[in-house]
């Protein structure tokens, strides 16, 4: 993928503001000027427009779209489906979106290859793990009866746990599932997980296909949920999967609410058949305000911004221009995604 041109202007459009971040304008836009000047740096061919979400509009040139949003939910700031397809002109030949995963941005033109789509892999991983390995701590700490407890001026004990020496299962060993990975062998825990490609991981005792998973999940104590959404992964932990888990099993969904049957989920915390869940993702979000797992025991809601940093900016800006000067320079573009596969 490359510049058909390297003579013309360069027409690269931004819009929709990224997800979690925490500097945004009030006109829509979110380009720092450090960030422009880095965007613009890489060639002075480029004409930089930023466009906000909302007023979608003069897109007739763009070649190059740096996007957040086109999904079937959309949140303030972020493009909706119909605006982020309106940039889809014959001009336009790739588009770089905020986020890993891509499922709800695939479109005809893509799919066809006349668009190139990359993903933001990596953007979110620090946040992400760091807020794994905290909602594990919450658990294992007790910290919400601890707060409980402080409210009501209750001097008493509470049995914690440790994290060291109990087993963690990562579903998923991409970029956070290795961060996770990482983080909880510093607990010095078991780290087991899945993987497409069964191969030895940094960090991780054992890896296992997906197939294998209801073999493994009787020795977890934390199950982590960090793989995205594909026609694999789908309801993956489904009632047979929650039959094999440990009664005193944590649940951690930082992935895709698709990779978890919902009802199954549901039934095993009413039962009391896992200990409880920190749940980031959701079947439909905004998760609807008369859900049952808003008020449901050990059941730890969090809006989809676990990833939430005041460097996403920065961060998503560095993996756009390491791609751009590939653009610019006729170089194979990183993070493509396949809308066959799925990632």
């Amino acid at each position: 993928m490359t510049s058909s041109d390297s003579s013309r202007p360069l027409k690269i459009a931004v819009s929709g503001i990224p997800r979690g971040y925490q500097f945004p304008r009030a006109d829509g836009t979110w380009l720092q000027e450090s960030h422009r000047k880095q965007i613009l740096d890489i060639s002075p061919r480029i004409q930089l427009a930023e466009i906000p979400a909302h007023q979608v509009n003069e897109i007739e040139g763009v070649e190059v779209l740096l996007a957040e949003g086109g999904n079937r939910t959309n949140y303030p700031g972020e493009l909706d489906k119909k605006d982020y397809e309106a940039f889809f002109t014959p001009s336009l030949k790739w588009v770089q979106i905020c986020s890993a995963g891509f499922s709800d941005n695939i479109t005809q033109s893509i799919v066809d290859g006349l668009v190139t789509l990359t993903n933001a892999s990596g953007l979110h991983t620090v946040p992400i793990a760091e807020s794994v390995l905290a909602a594990m701590l919450d658990h294992a700490k007790n910290f919400e009866q601890r707060r409980i407890d402080q409210r009501g001026r209750d001097w008493r004990r509470l049995d914690n746990d440790e994290l060291y020496g109990r087993t963690v299962l990562i579903i998923g060993l991409g970029n956070i599932g290795k961060a996770v990975a990482r983080l909880c062998k510093a607990f010095e825990m078991t780290v087991i997980g899945t993987k497409r490609r069964v191969e030895s991981v940094a960090n991780v005792d054992g890896v296992f296909a997906s197939n294998e998973l209801t073999d493994h999940l009787p020795a977890a104590d934390y199950i982590v949920v960090a793989a995205p959404h594909t026609p694999q992964t789908e309801c993956l932990l489904d009632d047979e999967a929650f039959a094999a888990m440990k009664s005193s099993a944590y649940l951690v969904n930082v992935g895709r609410g698709q990779v978890i049957e919902e009802s199954a989920l549901i039934a095993a915390l009413q039962e009391q058949r896992i200990a409880g869940a920190y749940l980031d993702a959701f079947e439909r979000e905004p998760l609807d305000d008369k859900h049952v797992l808003w008020t449901m025991d050990g059941v730890f809601i969090v809006p989809h911004d676990s990833h939430s940093s005041p460097c996403i900016g920065d961060r998503m800006v560095n993996i756009f221009c390491d791609n751009l000067r590939r653009y610019v320079a006729g170089e194979r573009l990183l993070n493509i995604c396949d809308p066959q596969r799925g990632y």
